[in-house]
């Protein structure tokens, strides 16, 4: 066998039959799932996938994690490797497998106008905190022609393809063996959900910079693991400080609370460098390449992007003023956490059921890293780049858990959950460490007890990657949507924003059609658009008023197939029944007018005598993004 390949005999054409059984069945699994295209919006995208989409990636995955185990050459070694990761791909790429308009309902949608915005010069690139994204997309569909919908699409899916790839070469470069690299990559695939609380598998653009972020770290090791100097590079450079350059820069440019987390992981070595070549100059981390360097350019680029943005300046005065409320006690802590957790327990969701859904297998890998952090204090367990990685990454991650703590308290608790995820990275790194030495454990084992324990580690790694595949995507599962956005009800909303009278407001409901607006590239005045409540709904849709500014008699109110699968198959119905949908026609003064089979616009007369909605908003004109004022018709003053 080749060496680094595992010990254990078997037949030789185990591997290449296995290969050959799994390879066609994920092209059929492919096939299908594209032979398949979404006809109308999907509240569930696993149910709406074909069933022989799920049965073919089921066995090409589980053949390609065994076949690991019997691979007698380096290629089968490869192959199995990358179908596995293939496989899991595939169920990433499904919007665009299934020829999915657009995927992302909340921020998505919106990133979607900027792009469109920036795309035709309506925004300066300057004027954004983020533009990384939104010009990566629109480049991309311009430089192949294909919509700016699709291109961001495949901007998501680059970008979580490069989280497998590099967290891969990351654990690579600390531990060169063929096995650790096939626990990583695994572990990369288990890692790719890595919550659906804060990060998301849509154009989230904190969600795709930390996906970005091996890339960045996959250097950050390569220099501190760096032997001996580049001698083909002038001075103190190397290939390391070139590429961390490139890579810094995109960080911030694609969001700077990630690259905000990313200061905090460097610092943190930065400041460890520092004391150890100090107090401590026999350690390993101590002697290991410094990273000030490197460390000051984030942070210029940093403090020069976001000085001009006033939302980066506003994020940071939060902060401070979380860490101020946690030192006088005046702040209360995680009541976004709080929300949540009672919003999962009114749809029938228990802690218990959201923990083992969403993070048993996180809590798992912690576990493990956590595991490799306390085997580092044993002299000479790990190996040198073992070692002065693990040392990094274990200051880094106390400090990043408590910046996260203090962005638990206070007006900005509701990135806690992003920070956790940030960090999710540096597990994702160690832990594979860890399983590594324990397979090395097991092997040397008495036969009996080691294929005991080989046979409880597979049945972890079926439940896991189970656990794990079911929560790529929301879905009913975990009482949430699938963010699928079709065609028809893109453009059904198009049609209402374009062609409502002018002084007449939109309404729908969660959410209301205003992102939709904001999708177009166009401005529509916040008193002419409001969210319409449950009560409302279906007798009472004539007394409401979201906001008194509007000018017309009426105003057009928007239902979707969407919506009324939303609420009441992943939400469970929860707020709504399906009399409150269907019977919105049968009400006297409304009447639909328009109907494209997704979007139904209704035309609501307002009723005579008292009205109820929400506190009015300020009733003076608002100001749009370029300054100039608005009239009541939504039109610039």
């Amino acid at each position: 066998m080749s060496p680094g390949l595992p010990s254990t005999y078997a037949p030789r054409n185990v591997a290449p039959i296995g290969l050959l059984i799994g390879t066609l069945c994920f092209l059929i699994a492919v096939s299908a799932a594209n032979g398949a295209p979404a006809t109308g919006t999907e509240v569930s995208i696993y149910e709406a996938t074909p069933l022989l989409f799920w049965i073919g990636i089921g066995v090409a995955l589980s053949v390609s994690v065994v076949t690991l185990a019997f691979a007698g050459s380096w290629i089968q070694w490869a192959g199995s490797l990358a179908l596995s990761g293939l496989s899991v791909l595939a169920i990433v790429a499904l919007p665009l497998v299934r020829g999915y308009f657009f995927y992302g309902l909340s921020d998505s949608i919106r990133h979607l106008g900027a792009v469109r915005r920036l795309v035709t010069d309506d925004l300066g690139f300057t004027e954004i905190v983020y533009p990384g994204a939104y010009a990566y997309s629109g480049f991309l569909a311009a430089l192949s022609g294909i919509p700016l919908e699709r291109a961001m699409l495949f901007v998501v899916f680059t970008m979580m393809v490069l989280f497998v790839v590099f967290g891969t070469l990351c654990v690579r470069t600390i531990v060169p063996r063929r096995r650790a690299v096939a626990v990583a990559a695994v572990s990369m695939l288990l890692f790719l959900p890595l919550n659906q609380i804060s990060l998301h598998p849509h154009f989230h653009t904190f969600s795709l910079t930390t996906f970005f972020t091996p890339v960045l770290l996959f250097v950050v090791i390569g220099h501190l693991t760096a032997g001996t100097a580049d001698s083909t590079l002038p001075g103190r450079l190397s290939s390391t400080d070139l590429a961390f350059g490139v890579g810094a820069i995109a960080v911030v440019l694609y969001h700077p609370l990630a690259a905000t987390d990313l200061i905090i992981v460097l610092g943190s070595i930065v400041a460890i460098q520092w004391v150890g070549r100090r107090a401590f100059p026999g350690t390993l981390l101590a002697r290991s390449p410094p990273l000030y360097g490197q460390f000051l350019f984030l942070v210029v680029v940093f403090a020069v992007w976001n000085g001009q943005q006033d939302a980066a300046v506003r994020h940071s005065s939060n902060i401070i003023e979380a860490l101020n409320g946690w030192i006088t006690g005046t702040a209360r802590a995680g009541e976004d956490i709080t929300q949540r957790t009672e919003s999962a327990g009114s749809v029938g969701l228990s802690v218990a059921e959201i923990f083992v859904k969403l993070f048993l297998v996180k809590v798992f890998y912690v576990l493990v890293a956590a595991a490799v952090v306390l085997a580092n204090l044993r002299s000479r367990y790990l190996e040198e780049e073992s070692s002065t990685v693990t040392t990094a990454f274990s200051v880094s991650g106390i400090a990043l858990g408590s910046f996260a703590l203090v962005t638990f308290i206070g007006p900005i608790n509701e990135y806690f959950f992003r920070h956790i995820g940030f960090g999710m990275l540096l597990v994702a790194i160690l832990a594979p460490i860890g399983l590594t030495k324990a397979i090395d454990g097991v092997e040397r084992l008495s036969p009996g007890l080691e294929v005991s324990l080989k046979t409880v580690g597979l049945v972890a790694l079926v439940i896991g990657v189970t656990l794990s595949m079911l929560v790529i995507f929301p879905s009913p599962y975990i009482a949430q949507p699938t963010q699928h956005v079709s065609e028809q009800q893109y453009e059904g909303h198009v049609t209402a924003i374009e062609y409502r009278a002018e002084g007449a407001a939109v309404a729908s409901g969660r959410g209301g059609p205003r992102r939709y607006a904001t999708a177009m590239g166009v401005y529509l005045d916040p008193r002419l658009s409001w969210k319409t409540p449950p009560e409302a709904l279906p007798g009472e849709l004539r007394r409401y008023r979201g906001h008194d500014f509007a000018t017309e008699e009426f105003y057009y109110y928007i239902q979707t197939e969407h919506a009324e699968r939303k609420e009441l198959v992943a939400f469970r119905g929860i707020r709504y029944d399906a009399a409150d949908f269907r019977d919105v026609d049968r009400t006297t003064g409304v009447s639909r007018i328009m109907s494209n089979g997704e979007v139904d616009v209704h035309y609501v007369e307002y009723a005579d005598g008292p009205t109820f909605g929400p506190a009015r908003l300020d009733p003076a004109a608002p100001i749009r993004p370029d300054g100039s004022r608005v009239a009541r018709g939504g039109v610039p003053a």
